[in-house]
């Protein structure tokens, strides 16, 4: 009863707070690594001067990142609807901490090497100005502060929801209805990037 007392006052406390939480439900190994290890090949790749390594980082960070955007809508989600109510609390309770900073770590590295890449001094030199790299980078962007704001909050609803004395599965049902309507409209997102890229590549 304790622990679970416990868990009812994390979403009432603060942010850092909130973030220690997750990060030690997640494993604090694997929430500094998740950040720090794509992050620390985007620095190599700078200081290293490397458009490949650079390239190579934004392609396979945005790869995870779209990746996990399509899948969870696609078969998490429907899969946790299959689930028993203590089954699919017993998931998002595990599941959620480490998606927070798994996603955090590849989506930022996504957007960061994007924008590093645009630049003539350690990326492939297309600049800012033209409508191609405007259009992708802010869009780019803009995904990523929607992942954080939307996405992200509608995860930790049903993970703190699903943490509570008493779970209302009704809620929890509703949350992943939104959940999923939320990806469909990521993966629109991420598709129109890809289609932009594509035309800043290929002219």
């Amino acid at each position: 009863m304790e622990i679970t007392q416990n868990q009812n006052t994390v979403r009432e406390r603060g942010v850092i707070d909130r973030v220690q939480h997750l990060a030690s439900e997640a494993n604090p190994a694997f929430a500094t690594g998740s950040i720090i290890v794509p992050l620390t090949v985007l620095a190599i790749s700078v200081v290293l001067q490397s458009p490949q390594l650079l390239f190579y980082t934004h392609v396979a960070a945005g790869a995870v990142w779209f990746g996990f955007a399509l899948i969870f809508p696609a078969v998490i989600g429907p899969a946790l609807g299959g689930l028993d109510d203590e089954n699919t609390i017993a998931v998002t309770t595990q599941l959620t901490p480490k998606l927070v900073f798994f996603i955090l770590g590849f989506s930022f590295t996504t957007v960061l090497s994007g924008t590093v890449l645009l630049t003539t001094e350690w990326g492939l030199g297309y600049g800012f100005s033209g409508l191609w790299s405007s259009a992708s980078l802010g869009l780019g962007w803009g995904l990523f502060f929607f992942g954080l704001v939307v996405p992200n909050r509608i995860h930790l609803q049903a993970y703190y929801e699903s943490r509570s004395e008493k779970p209302d599965f009704d809620r929890l049902a509703a949350i992943e209805k939104r959940n999923a309507l939320i990806g469909i409209v990521e993966a629109i997102a991420m598709l129109g990037i890809i289609f932009l890229m594509t035309g800043l590549r290929l002219g």
